[in-house]
């Protein structure tokens, strides 16, 4: 799996659920505090609907000020973002508290990640742990398998791949896990079979 450089350094774009605070410096009282709904949309109370989702904090600042020059002579607006919604990941699996994480704090690589949701259980394996990410403009997700532990002793740190937004990690159970939860089942059908019918033959055998 490759992960382009140009990515970790471009501008966040906008995303449903992000927080934002709009500014006009010249005209405080359309200063308000939105959030970007599931549409994509935000509503300012002179411009109504304005499309958000996709864009930069700057270009939205600056279709803001566009549509405020039809009513203010110096309109200036600025848009801050509050809270980074788009920018989270997700795990899954054999790990004691998987869930959701900011890239924002320090969950940034798959095994950081791993790390945020407290390490793997002892059912758990690292040499094959699953990424899905979904890349703009195609309908299949992408899907790779990456040794961590690799990573983990050093052998080969590119196994532990920079994450992008929404990307989806996922650590299954181990071979011998499954080998171990199969054989246990097997003891226990075959111990429960073997004792009652031993109970039975002992009846039997000594009336």
């Amino acid at each position: 799996i490759q992960v382009s450089q140009a990515y970790r350094t471009q501008s966040y774009r906008l995303a449903p659920g992000d927080q934002l605070t709009m500014r006009a410096y010249y005209n405080p009282q359309l200063d308000e505090d939105v959030q970007v709904r599931p549409d994509g949309n935000i509503s300012l109370s002179l411009l109504g609907d304005i499309r958000a989702a996709g864009k930069t904090a700057s270009e939205l600042s600056a279709e803001i000020t566009k549509g405020y020059a039809e009513y203010f002579v110096k309109p200036t607006s600025v848009v801050i973002v509050r809270q980074f919604t788009g920018y989270r990941v997700f795990t899954a699996g054999e790990l004691r508290t998987p869930g959701q994480f900011s890239l924002l704090t320090g969950a940034s690589t798959v095994l950081e990640a791993i790390s945020a949701s407290g390490g793997v259980t002892d059912n758990g394996t690292l040499t094959s742990v699953i990424l899905v990410r979904h890349l703009p403009g195609q309908a299949r997700p992408m899907v790779a398998e990456l040794d961590i532990a690799e990573a983990l002793s050093g052998d080969d740190p590119r196994q532990d791949v920079s994450l992008m937004p929404n990307d989806f990690v996922y650590v299954p159970r181990s071979g011998m896990a499954d080998f171990n939860e199969a054989l246990q089942q097997y003891i226990y059908r075959n111990l429960n079979f073997a004792t009652s019918a031993g109970i039975s033959a002992g009846y039997n055998l000594n009336p």
